[in-house]
């Protein structure tokens, strides 16, 4: 038995970082990277599909970004079971009941514990939905309550990480003592490894495309594979936009046009995308009077869909030099100059990373 597990797709996402012409162009090629996505795992032998929540951004997206939705779901030839989160939860009358969908969706509207059986597959699913933003996991099965002998799956948006969560908190303990062989997890966007839970695997897909700098990189879904009491897992990937954050060691450089000379080959040798929403982050340290222009710099990336540039560098100082200087950098070094010089270790390390903050605040640099 093949598996695609996936979710937090978070189509009609606002986008706000972008303008609505490059929003919408964006959101037109997550949803044909997501056609992709279904294409490859039915030529992988996939045969059931899992949805495990926040296939939307909001209970309120638009019909249709919705339509296509259901529309890839149809074309896919497999069964398409769906958890709604806690961002697209089900309520009576709302967008999942706006648009009938196709025959070989299941779609769980209800908050306690239901399951649909297929038994050509010998598999039942196991899942709920959320029906508001925030809810108490429902009570699970135990391995003596599974529908005849047939293999018991776990679909749910939820979160195994925090018993406190107020996203359905759910228990490593209940998942032991299930006898399911396997949970597909949604909500959390950065997975952690998968947990063995008694002998029920538990592995969350992770994010389909990055919404922010905090979600850099390719995201994807996971092809599962059951077989008798072993699950295997291979990861594929999204050909979704990315975001993505360039670092750029611009130790030594003394001129603004050192940096930008830094920051293009390195914008050569990386070769993004130009749909890649890129941040470019200066670090290193770098002479006093070196004050790297991110203005400028961002005119660099002008062809990707979003360009930022963020300098965290530091300077280097010259202690002859500045024990004379008689700007601000020179009084304020001489004012920390006898904690640089305390025979207290701990002293003269806090004094250091001082002096360091400081000589970049005045050089106009946020620290």
């Amino acid at each position: 038995m093949r598996i695609l597990h996936t979710g937090d797709l978070h189509f009609a996402s606002p986008a706000r970082a972008f303008s609505p012409r490059a929003a919408r162009a964006r959101e037109e090629r997550g949803l044909a990277a997501f056609e992709q996505l279904l294409a490859t795992a039915a030529r992988e032998g996939a045969e059931l599909l899992l949805l495990a929540g926040d296939c939307f951004d909001s209970p309120t997206p638009d019909a249709d970004t919705v339509r296509r939705f259901y529309r890839a779901l149809a074309a896919c030839g497999m069964p398409a079971v769906i958890a709604p989160g806690n961002h697209d939860y089900y309520r009576a009358g709302g967008f999942w009941d706006a648009i009938t969908p196709p025959e070989n969706v299941y779609l769980f509207r209800e908050s306690t514990l239901s399951y649909f059986d297929f038994p050509s597959l010998n598999l039942t699913v196991y899942g709920y939905a959320f029906t508001a933003e925030h809810m108490d996991a429902p009570a699970l099965p135990r391995a003596s309550e599974l529908v005849g002998a047939r293999t018991g799956v776990l679909l749910a948006h939820a979160d195994l990480l925090s018993p406190l969560s107020p996203y359905a908190p759910l228990s490593a303990g209940a998942l032991a003592t299930s006898g399911l062989a396997y949970a597909a997890l949604g909500h959390i966007h950065k997975p952690p490894e998968p947990r063995l839970c008694g002998k029920t695997l538990a592995a969350y897909c992770g994010f389909f495309a990055g919404r922010g700098f905090d979600e850099t990189g390719a995201g994807g879904a996971l092809l599962v594979e059951i077989e008798g009491e072993t699950v295997r897992q291979t990861r594929l990937l999204s050909t979704a936009d990315r975001f993505e954050i360039c670092t750029v060691d611009c130790t030594g450089s003394r001129s603004a046009v050192e940096v930008r000379a830094r920051v293009a080959d390195a914008l050569k040798a990386k070769q993004y995308p130009i749909e890649t929403a890129l941040r470019v982050m200066l670090t290193g340290s770098v002479g006093l009077a070196c004050h790297p222009d991110t203005a400028t710099l961002e005119t660099l990336g002008a062809q990707y869909a979003l360009f930022e540039v963020a300098d965290a560098t530091l300077p280097i100082f010259d202690a002859a030099y500045l024990e004379k200087d008689p700007t601000l950098y020179g009084a304020f070094y001489r004012a920390l100059l006898p904690r640089l010089q305390s025979a207290d270790e701990q002293t003269r390390t806090v004094a250091a990373a001082a002096l360091r903050l400081g000589l970049s605040a005045l050089s106009g640099k946020e620290v």
